[in-house]
């Protein structure tokens, strides 16, 4: 795998092009286009966050480098074991509360990608463990930063942020790898009149 994308860095780079987004929320957008088997393509995922973000022109040079490589990062982590599918956050170092709101943004930042790549789907079409896993990430990009950072909120934080990370692969799983594994279908003979 590819050098992991460093937050800080990227948040300065996007800070200084103008965009409010933070790299969390950039990168939720992403996985949940992936996680419907669209954003493969360069110019579809630069056009998606351009849009999202309300950039004219899209992105320069280097900022675009460093997305698609965030791109390329997530679709490795989606297709692999799963273990290297990780979520952009700030350091350990930062304070509980921000990296709750990146959490909480990168969750925002999912449904939008997943509603992107979905939109000529229905809520019934998908099955119920999908249906619950798009809710879950819903309240979660609704929750409130803690108010002190002790080891208890800590240890919350850890497991919100991977049912996030798990949430994510499962959607991926369910409706692209599978999707993958279907034989195509046989192709239809006429019937033979006699």
């Amino acid at each position: 795998m590819s050098n992991p994308i460093d937050f800080e860095a990227l948040a300065q780079g996007l800070a200084a092009a103008g965009v409010a987004h933070s790299p969390s929320e950039l990168q939720g957008v992403m996985a949940g286009l992936l996680a419907t088997g669209h954003g493969g393509h360069d110019e579809e995922v630069m056009g998606v966050l351009a849009a999202h973000t309300d950039i004219d022109g899209g992105f320069d040079g280097a900022l675009s480098v460093a997305l698609l490589s965030l791109r390329d990062q997530l679709h490795e982590g989606f297709q692999g074991t799963g273990l290297d599918l990780a979520l952009l956050l700030p350091g350990d170092e930062e304070e509980l509360g921000l990296r709750v709101a990146a959490v909480a943004q990168w969750c925002e930042g999912f449904l939008v990608g997943f509603g992107t790549g979905s939109a000529n789907t229905h809520d019934k079409d998908l099955s119920p463990g999908i249906q619950e896993a798009l809710s879950d990430l819903a309240a979660i990009s609704q929750v409130a930063t803690p108010d002190d950072d002790g080891d208890e909120q800590e240890d919350m934080f850890e497991q919100v942020a991977e049912h996030c990370r798990m949430a994510a692969l499962m959607i991926y799983t369910e409706l692209v790898m599978r999707n993958q594994d279907k034989p195509a279908p046989a192709p239809q003979t006429p019937p033979t009149r006699h």
